[in-house]
């Protein structure tokens, strides 16, 4: 694997679950230091953390509700601090409930979107000063082929990943 990435703070939201633990396997097979945001799956974060941790590398488990727009910020606080300034950011935690279009609530929407859309822009902004100051930085937000299609997820989940585009 490349080993660009040795050494870098890698922040990954979403990383208790599928697509976020394998990347976080990746990266940590690469050298990366890794900050495993999850919202609800503390337990599984915490496992993915203790394993690769006892294979040699680094990472730590890092809870926040990113429902809460204070959340993204204080996310990537507590990485910086505790693994040093995030190098790249892994914006992958995503809300998605199969609702058809008639039954979406306005506060399941505006959930939704502040997990999905809001929260990667925040998180970006918290996270890009620390970047541009040491003249390094990535980025990467997750959407979904939803973004394209509408998919089976619902509008309210589509929205949010064409959002991200």
């Amino acid at each position: 694997m490349d080993s660009s990435l040795s050494g870098r703070v890698v922040l990954i939201t979403g990383a208790s679950g599928g697509i976020g633990q394998a990347l976080a396997r990746r990266l940590a097979v690469g050298g990366a230091v890794l900050a495993l945001g999850y919202g609800t799956s503390a337990q599984a974060a915490e496992t993915l953390a203790a394993e690769i941790t006892s294979a040699g590398g680094r990472a730590l488990a890092v809870g926040a509700d990113l429902r809460r727009a204070e959340a993204p910020s204080q996310l990537v606080q507590a990485a910086a601090q505790a693994l040093g300034p995030v190098d790249v950011l892994v914006s992958n935690a995503g809300l998605s409930r199969v609702q058809p279009l008639e039954d979406i609530t306005a506060a399941q929407f505006d959930e939704v979107m502040a997990v999905n859309l809001r929260a990667p822009f925040l998180l970006a902004q918290a996270a890009v000063p620390a970047m541009a100051e040491r003249g390094f930085g990535r980025i990467l937000f997750i959407s979904s082929v939803a973004a394209f299609t509408g998919g089976i997820v619902g509008p309210h989940y589509a929205a949010s990943k064409a959002g991200l585009q």
